[in-house]
């Protein structure tokens, strides 16, 4: 059982996720979810950046909200590894396609120089993961893994808002 299924979690959305299952096993359609799992734009690469920056940052509100953040999308990841598994791939730290099958690396996150810098980073990061879930929703015919990633890029939504609040209490402009 996932370990936040039934946690109150101020950083995540309303109502509970949805059952783990797939249609059958389709290891094209685990191959796909490993970029979300550990890609260039993955949840992997969102926890390391944003625990990165919950240890640079020195506004102790912003700071938990990164790392809170940062647990939410560990769910996440928990998530795609145990629907990876059940279409028959093996959830290992590294991408399919956007990184050509290698394992993750360090250069995929965006450290940033500033607050502001890093804020703008987390708020970019946010929209690429929204744009790829929606993606990824066109290309998997499953409506279980469906149900799955809209469920999360709630949470994602919920992340962006977050992330542009932040930046506003700083009174720093967001693109």
């Amino acid at each position: 059982m996932p370990f936040l299924a039934h946690a109150p979690n101020k950083y995540a959305a309303a109502g509970p996720y949805p059952e783990i299952k797939v249609v059958s096993p389709n290891p094209y359609y685990a191959e796909l979810l490993m970029d979300d799992y550990a890609g260039f734009v993955s949840e992997f690469t969102a926890i390391t950046q944003y625990l990165y920056h919950h240890y640079r940052i020195k506004n102790k509100k912003i700071a938990e909200l990164l790392e809170g953040i940062a647990i939410t999308e560990m769910h996440h990841m928990e998530l795609l590894a145990e629907t990876i598994v059940l279409l028959g791939g093996e959830p290992r730290i590294r991408g399919a396609f956007s990184t050509w099958g290698h394992y993750w690396n360090g250069c995929y996150i965006k450290y940033g120089t500033s607050v502001y810098d890093q804020l703008q980073a987390d708020i970019e990061a946010e929209k690429q993961a929204i744009a790829n879930y929606r993606h990824r929703i066109m290309q998997i015919d499953d409506p279980y893994i469906q149900k799955l990633l809209e469920r999360i890029i709630k949470d994602e939504e919920l992340h962006l808002v977050l992330f542009q609040e932040a930046s506003k209490d700083l009174s720093i402009p967001c693109r």
